[in-house]
């Protein structure tokens, strides 16, 4: 089988934000899918495919093009997602903790990326300034991955700095140690402006 580049899902808007600033520094390889609910929002994002989901997690579709030309409608999300990770070895996740739209999607990410035989990494955030109902979603999001035992590294501010941790030892990816560190970066500078 020949295996199509890296995918790399990236849900919600504040950090599909930083993702689109920084993908000519992760590579043309990379294949990018922004994920949200709004399709206007998401049409902001030039630098990779769209998964345009409704909040009741039921319509969606994938667009293939910036100028929503193109586009293939499926009769449920797992097939869609599949669709977009098949024929990849390796699949990065970057989400906010807090972000219920990860909570319903990640785990939809994990079963898919087991189906299809390739590795997946979960990237999640967390800003520490959230509500007692975002601080439950969060709380939900770390277990899922902490029970099923999931490659998992979670990006955590503390005081005025951002920590790593992970549920493994050191990764053997380049691309996720760049995802990783030019996120930390972007977070710290816009800390910084803040």
């Amino acid at each position: 089988m020949i295996y199509k580049n890296p995918v790399l899902f990236v849900i919600g808007n504040s950090l599909s934000v930083m993702i689109e600033k920084m993908s000519s520094l992760l590579g043309q390889n990379v294949q990018i899918v922004f994920v949200g609910t709004e399709e206007e929002e998401l049409k902001q994002y030039t630098s990779g495919k769209k998964l345009i989901v409704n909040e009741g997690i039921r319509d969606f579709y994938i667009d293939e093009s910036i100028l929503y030309l193109n586009q293939t409608e499926f009769d449920n999300l797992e097939k869609a997602i599949t669709y977009l990770i098949s024929g990849t070895k390796n699949l990065f996740v970057l989400f906010s903790l807090s972000d219920p739209l990860s909570l319903a999607i990640t785990p939809i990410l994990a079963q898919s990326a087991g189906r299809s035989k390739c590795d997946p990494s979960f990237i999640g955030v967390n800003m520490n300034n959230y509500n007692p109902h975002e601080e439950k979603i969060a709380n939900e999001n770390i277990n899922y991955f902490l029970k099923n035992r999931y490659r998992f590294y979670l990006i955590e501010k503390e005081e005025n700095n951002f920590s790593l941790q992970a549920n493994e030892e050191k990764s053997n990816s380049e691309l996720l140690d760049e995802i990783i560190n030019s996120l930390v970066k972007n977070l710290k500078q816009a800390e910084s402006k803040n």
